[in-house]
């Protein structure tokens, strides 16, 4: 449980409802850009997380407490990533109303989109909490408040027009290949429907690259992408290995998540004449394929939890196959589901 409260500094400490509304509006979005952050990190997302999996952080007024408060509801059960998302929201809030400013962004959000999402809300609310107007935002859990300060708008835009949508990391995608007429190499690289323009550090670095044309790599070096998220570069690339494995931490539906006690390394393939990505994990007989890979890894969540559902039922006679496949999710899973 945390809260959220305006308070006002004026003489009859009244709230208008415009005001109201607008610090709503602007933590809804910080939790929802921050939950979403996470879901993009387990799942490696080309794009945003669908609504139905970013539905989770919905918040909603808490009718028993005072001021602008909430009580967060998301899915069914106890959500840990929501647990998660809270908690960050009120870490970042208590940074950067502390003055830490962009250097904890940076540190904090390796994901330029969402760095730049998260510090636009920051913005936007640090505009309706500006001294003049005469109020106040104050934010805890487990009754301790904090107050947040306004965030300095022009070092904040300065930030965002210099460096914000660029990151040292990782991102897989495919990567293709052709020679030219005088046989000098030529690459490009795809990511989802984006066509990214790539240079590499070395001819070391190249040469790794060009054993896995035609096929899925993950790139390290400067990721660089556009006002509206869209990766534009990756420059500066230091090495380059085949995408064939994808580990997962936390199972994630639209129903509800599961963290796993044991990290799932799910097998990555990619059809070049299908353009069909397929996750799968033999053990578990899951299998999921589509040519966009954020629905072929969200399926192979669905299918996850679909069988950590089915087999929670402790009344249910298995047969030995079946009860193979109950061990190893319970193993997964630390027993819990």
């Amino acid at each position: 449980m945390f809260g959220i409260t305006v308070r006002s500094e004026k003489e009859d400490k009244r709230i208008p409802i415009a005001v109201a509304s607008d610090v709503m509006f602007d933590v809804q979005l910080l939790l929802t850009h921050i939950g979403e952050s996470f879901i993009a990190e387990e799942f490696g997302s080309h794009d945003r997380p669908a609504e139905a999996l970013a539905e989770r952080f919905t918040l909603y007024i808490d009718p028993e407490s005072g001021g602008i408060s909430f009580k967060a509801s998301a899915g069914k059960g106890q959500s840990a990533l929501m647990d998660k998302a809270a908690a960050k929201l009120m870490m970042t809030l208590e940074k950067m109303g502390s003055g830490s400013g962009t250097y904890w962004m940076e540190d904090s959000y390796n994901d330029p989109r969402y760095r730049c999402m998260v510090l636009y809300d920051l913005m936007q609310l640090s505009k309706h909490m500006a001294s003049d107007r005469g109020y106040t935002l104050l934010f805890g859990t487990d009754g301790k408040e904090n107050k947040f300060e306004p965030l300095d708008l022009g070092k904040a835009q300065a930030f965002l027009d210099r460096n914000g949508k660029i990151a040292k990391g990782s991102v897989a995608g495919i990567l293709n290949g052709a020679r030219t007429k005088r046989n000098a190499p030529m690459y490009g690289f795809v990511v989802g429907e984006d066509r990214v323009k790539i240079s590499f550090r070395s001819k070391d670095a190249e040469g790794d690259a060009s054993r896995y044309v035609n096929g899925p790599v993950v790139l390290k070096g400067t990721l660089k992408y556009s006002d509206d998220g869209e990766l534009l570069e990756v420059s500066d690339i230091e090495s380059a290995e085949p995408f064939n494995v994808k580990m997962f931490r936390h199972m994630i539906s639209a129903e509800r998540d599961i963290p796993l006690a044991a990290s799932v390394g799910a097998l990555v393939g990619y059809d070049s004449g299908t353009m069909l990505w397929k996750v799968s994990y033999p053990d578990l007989g899951i299998s999921s394929s589509d040519q966009d890979w954020d629905t072929a890894v969200a399926g192979f969540h669905d299918y996850f939890v679909f069988l950590c559902d089915n087999y929670s039922d402790t009344g249910k006679e298995l047969s030995d196959e079946e009860k193979e496949v109950k061990e190893l999710l319970d193993s997964l899973t630390g027993g819990a589901e």
